[in-house]
């Protein structure tokens, strides 16, 4: 699952996502964007949080999908 529809199926507002995940909000929306990728440590984080439905693999091809 992609981390912009996750965070639009639990309702969960991206400020309070990087709070969770110890980052600032704007990276939320970049990663959100597919603008670069997370780090190995943050990508882990995510998906420990989301207990796994985003998981690394799921930012692969994102920053060419958020182009079309």
């Amino acid at each position: 699952m992609r981390l912009p529809d996750y965070l639009k199926a639990k309702n969960i507002r991206r400020r309070a996502f990087a709070k969770d995940i110890g980052v600032c909000a704007s990276r939320v929306t970049q990663l959100c964007a597919g603008d670069g990728w997370p780090s190995r440590d943050l990508a882990e984080r995510i998906a420990e949080v989301t207990d796994g439905a985003v998981t690394p693999n799921d930012f692969v091809g994102l920053s060419e999908d958020a182009g079309a």
